[in-house]
């Protein structure tokens, strides 16, 4: 009889105990249910920003990336116009051309002397 008892003890127990866990449960979905729109906009952002292979991050680090390239762009660009102003100097005029050759690179005519002074 003791055993039956302490089985039937034991039964209720755990059912009380089932039953505390039951009522958890239900504080939970009753805090989500208050809760569902602000858990499914915060689920969407976390989609957007994080997970998706287009996600906010990657973004912007190639905004960035684009920038940087673009002023890349533009420097190689201002480059290329003082070059091509410089050659366009070069094809008008014969004394630039004979002074650029003997200055940077030492040319002289057959009866010439050429002295480098190095300061």
């Amino acid at each position: 009889m003791a055993d039956y008892i302490n089985n039937s003890l034991t039964f209720v127990l755990t059912l009380s105990n089932d039953n505390n866990d039951m009522g958890k449960i239900k504080e939970v979905w009753g805090a989500i249910g208050r809760h569902k729109y602000a858990i499914t906009i915060i689920g969407f952002l976390l989609l957007i920003c994080v997970v998706d292979p287009n996600n906010l991050l990657l973004r912007l680090k190639h905004r960035r990336q684009m920038r940087e390239l673009k002023s890349e762009i533009e420097h190689y660009e201002q480059i290329r116009d003082r070059s091509v102003q410089g050659l366009q100097e070069l094809a008008n005029d014969s004394n630039n051309l004979e002074r650029i050759a003997r200055e940077r690179y030492g040319m002289h005519l057959p009866n010439e002397e050429v002295f480098i002074i190095v300061e």
